[in-house]
């Protein structure tokens, strides 16, 4: 292989990806923050850029134990090695 065949172009080594969140308010509701990055294959550095790029914010939401009427799904890995899951109900205001 020669050496120009080992040479990456230029833009093809960042790719976007999406992280999600989400916060609890005083009034024990969540709102899902969703945020762009964009990471770089050969370091595997994420970076957000500001310009262009608004953190969207969606919400708010109510923490439900009811696997089958829910809207968002968030599964995490706690201390001990397992998978939780949270299941989280939009309130639908009504005024």
């Amino acid at each position: 292989m020669s050496f120009s065949g080992r040479v990456g172009i230029k833009g093809l080594n960042k790719f976007d990806e999406y992280v999600v969140s989400f916060e609890k308010g005083e009034d024990n509701t969540y709102t899902k923050i969703t945020k762009k990055v964009t990471r770089d294959r050969t370091t595997s550095v994420a970076t957000y850029y500001k310009r262009d790029n608004p953190i969207i914010e969606e919400g708010p939401y109510r923490l439900t134990n009811e696997t089958d009427n829910y809207d968002e799904k968030m599964e995490y890995e706690d201390f001990d090695g397992g998978k939780r899951t949270l299941y989280f109900k939009k309130i639908i205001d009504e005024s």
